[in-house]
């Protein structure tokens, strides 16, 4: 009974479908993109047909959504390396110790990937499979290297028609339909705070308030539904992600206003118990602007059929929301105050909109009010080499993973060929697709895949006896290659367990004939037992121990940026850039590691929602505050002066705080640090005031925008610091 039990809960483990949307039409296209390659090789007798098979599948796999041009240059760069990589692998495969060596350094390139974010982590996993089949599969052809470089690129080339003309799927439309209904919310409250600031003094007024006060539940849900939906878009990814990224902000940015306006709701509420009797116009004007906004974000981010037929919004005028200040009602001053921050919240989240699509973009005019301070940045054309640059360092996650995956590759290419194993590719790809940053996430994935091959095999053996012709393999096919590609999202484990048929029945020499299925799962068996090896013998490092220190570290380097560019270094000999260039390196690092870890948290151990929305926040808004700084150093370096240290101190102050609560994985130093506005800008003001021979008008007012700006993401990155370590 108890090994029964243990049995039981081993499986559960590793076959329980995380919390997810079954991604049903991406199956289906995705089997499109592999049959019909399957198909013409059994009409046309041609069995280098199963390398567009594999194009059409890998291809299809590698469209994770978003826009088109990314979309095409993914898919043409696996096309273009990928058909390159089988050429030079055929021609490989006659030596051991070219395939070897050359497979070593494949699997370099290939995991080198990851610091190009979600599309070069894909590909470069690709390219690796690619090569480790063709290296492990000598052909006596003729010609055979082309033939099977073409015929891949060609089934790219067909998995591209499908996924960009024929039947493109949007992977993020339920979260940006979340989103958009989250600012749906927020225009209904901003109507009923309209209604409210309107009746002042009138004694009917009880409805409109009660109606204000029943939309905060309403609007919580929205915003909690919006992160959830968000989350769960992001499972699939494994990097960093633009349109995703922009939904995360969108989402932060809505409940920040949100926060807000309930301040401003219940000042209003004082000024109703106060007796005041005069209906504030000015107020209600501001609120009227406010949900004319909100439904302008709503129809640019929801990309609903809905919403493309709604008429065009007239984009209101954003200085309508300034309101006089100087209010005889302290409440209405109050309310004054938390209305006149919303603008500046309110233009950096119309142009985060408009940069989501072209249609998003012809729905929103950007205001770039808050760009007036970001100096204009110079086109770098070797840009691109950067992140790999800021990759080859001893700390740097990525090219510890990189080595290790190249390593690993080659020790089974070797192997293949030292023990003669038949389809020894086989044992090659699992040590490549298992094999992970972190040991932990390795382990449970060669487990899963492990598991998945066994059970697959076994129900492979049983199918190879019952289908016994072409037809029927084919019919059998169908329904696992949708069912694998639609649980891929939600457990490797299930996607490999319904892959294996598929591919045991496709590698079958002969319907009937299932001893296949026992060779593929002792393959399987010597690529995870590779991949296990090389996670705890090079590098070894366990992430979950380990993620809020790495988090902490990301905050330690935003620190060090800030102490520099607000540092009293006034020297002309100083070089501000390269000093800048210095310090955002190791940043860049940190986010490099973080990322990876978050990915792994995200499709391996299927974390809470929270958990999972708080981690990207906290990496979307460090990068958003890493470039606010860099525009800094561009102002320091023509010439302007440091900004008083009292309007710097309140901001080293927070960020201490987040260090201190990431450290001991405790709320209690943000509790003590405090979530109010910050003030720099009054700050900055007084010290212009006092006569800062040091700072202009104009350079105060550069940098009061920066630093404010800072201010504002250091308040999203508390919020989300403390629900990442209360989750």
């Amino acid at each position: 009974m108890g090994i029964a039990r243990r049995t039981t809960g081993v499986a559960r483990h590793l076959f329980v479908l995380n919390q997810g949307t079954l991604q049903i039409g991406r199956g289906v296209r995705t089997a499109f993109a592999l049959l019909v390659p399957v198909v013409a090789a059994d009409l046309l007798v041609q069995p280098f047909f199963a390398w567009a098979a594999l194009g059409g599948w890998l291809g299809s796999l590698a469209d994770k959504g978003g826009a088109y041009r990314t979309r095409a240059m993914t898919m043409g760069a696996l096309a273009i390396v990928g058909s390159l990589c089988a050429l030079a692998g055929t021609d490989a495969a006659s030596s051991a110790s070219t395939a070897v060596v050359s497979m070593l350094v494949v699997g370099i390139l290939g995991g080198l990937g990851r610091v190009y974010g979600d599309e070069g982590a894909t590909v470069g996993l690709f390219i690796a499979v690619i090569y480790a089949v063709a290296a492990g599969s000598p052909s006596p052809a003729a010609h055979a290297e082309f033939l099977r470089g073409g015929m891949f690129a060609g089934g790219v080339v067909w998995a591209m028609v499908l996924s960009l003309l024929l039947w493109p799927l949007h992977p993020f439309r339920r979260a940006r339909r979340a989103v958009a209904a989250s600012y749906r919310t927020l225009a209904e409250f901003s109507r009923a705070l309209e209604v409210v600031a309107r009746a002042i003094g009138d004694a009917s007024a009880a409805p409109a308030r009660a109606r204000a006060s029943a939309l905060h539940g309403d609007v919580r849900s929205a915003l909690e539904n919006a992160r959830i939906v968000l989350a769960d878009a992001r499972r699939p990814k494994q990097g960093r992600s633009p349109r995703g990224e922009q939904l995360l902000v969108l989402t932060e940015g809505a409940e920040q206003l949100f926060g807000t306006m309930v301040a401003i709701d219940a000042e209003l509420d004082a000024v109703h118990e106060s007796g005041s009797t005069a209906s504030e116009e000015s107020f209600a004007k501001a609120f009227g602007c406010l949900a004319k906004t909100f439904d302008l974000l709503d129809t640019a981010i929801d990309d609903s059929l809905d919403a493309r037929r709604r008429a065009p919004v007239e984009p209101p005028a954003l200085g309508d929301l300034t309101v006089r200040t100087d209010s005889p009602n302290v409440h209405l001053r109050a309310a004054a105050t938390l209305l006149s921050r919303l603008s500046n919240d309110v233009d950096v989240l119309v142009d985060t909109a408009a940069r989501i699509d072209s249609r998003a973009s012809s729905v929103v005019p950007t205001t770039a009010e808050h760009r007036a301070a970001l100096p204009p940045i110079a086109r770098d054309h070797l840009a691109w080499l950067a992140p790999l640059r800021e990759a080859f360092t001893p700390r740097s996650l990525p090219a510890r993973h990189a080595f290790r995956m190249g390593i690993a590759a080659a020790a089974a290419v070797w192997l293949s060929f030292a023990l003669d194993i038949t389809r020894g590719y086989w044992a090659t790809i699992t040590t490549l697709i298992v094999l992970q940053p972190y040991s932990g996430a390795t382990m449970r994935k060669s487990l899963q895949r492990v598991a998945g091959s066994v059970v697959g095999g076994i129900i492979a053996a049983g199918l190879a006896v019952v289908a016994r012709t072409k037809l029927a393999i084919a019919g059998v096919m169908v329904p696992f290659t949708i069912a694998s590609v639609a649980v891929l999202p939600l457990n490797y484990g299930v996607f490999v367990l319904l892959l294996t048929p598929v591919f045991v029945l496709l590698a079958e020499p002969h319907p009937g004939d299932w001893g296949i299925a026992g060779l593929r799962v002792v393959n399987t068996l010597l690529g995870g037992a590779i991949a296990l090896a090389a996670s705890q013998l090079l590098w070894p490092s366990h992430e979950i121990a380990t993620y809020a220190s790495q988090l902490a570290t990301l905050v330690r380097e935003l620190r060090a940026q800030l102490v520099l560019v607000t540092g009293a270094n006034d020297s002309p000999s100083f070089d501000w850039r390269a000093r800048a260039n210095e310090v955002r390196r190791p940043f860049g690092i940190a986010v490099t590691n973080a990322e990876a870890t978050i990915q792994r948290l995200i499709t391996e151990d299927a974390p809470k929602p929270h958990r999972v929305e708080s981690a990207m926040s906290v990496l979307a808004y460090g990068r958003r505050m890493a470039s606010t700084m860099s525009a800094m150093a561009e102002s320091r370096a023509s010439g302007d002066g440091a900004p008083p240290a009292e309007s710097v101190e309140p901001l080293l102050e927070k960020l201490d705080a987040l260090i201190s609560a990431l450290d001991h994985s405790s709320p209690a130093a943000l509790e003590e640090s405090g979530a109010g506005a910050l003030g720099v800008s009054r700050e900055l003001a007084n010290a212009g005031e006092q006569g800062a021979a040091t700072h202009t008008l104009a350079t105060q007012t550069i940098q009061s925008a920066q630093l404010e700006r800072i201010g504002a993401q250091l308040a999203v990155m508390r919020r989300a610091v403390a629900r990442y370590v209360t989750a």
